[in-house]
């Protein structure tokens, strides 16, 4: 194992007990507005650890998944967390 591989590894494990963290936070939270940040926190966590994992092994739609997740991770939870804050008004 390189140290580049070390390096990705001990990153990968930072994010997930990052991950675990905001899950139980919204488990134990009753507010919907920290719920929908929350759930955006976990969400992004997850789109990197994919790009970490994806260092190391090539795949050959890496790239495209990444370049979709970049695009539904800006435009999706902005526009579902701004009609959570606002109880659906428009």
């Amino acid at each position: 194992m390189s140290a580049f591989e070390i390096v990705i590894t001990i990153g990968i494990g930072m994010v997930a007990v990052s991950l675990v963290a905001s899950m139980v936070l919204i488990l134990r939270t009753k507010d919907f507005i920290t719920r929908a940040v929350v759930s955006d926190m976990i969400f992004y966590s997850m789109i990197a650890i994919y790009l970490m994992w994806c260092l190391n092994n090539a795949t050959s739609i890496a790239y495209e998944i990444a370049f979709l997740a970049a695009i539904l991770g800006g435009v999706l939870p902005t526009m579902s967390m701004a009609r959570i804050i606002t109880k659906g008004r428009r």
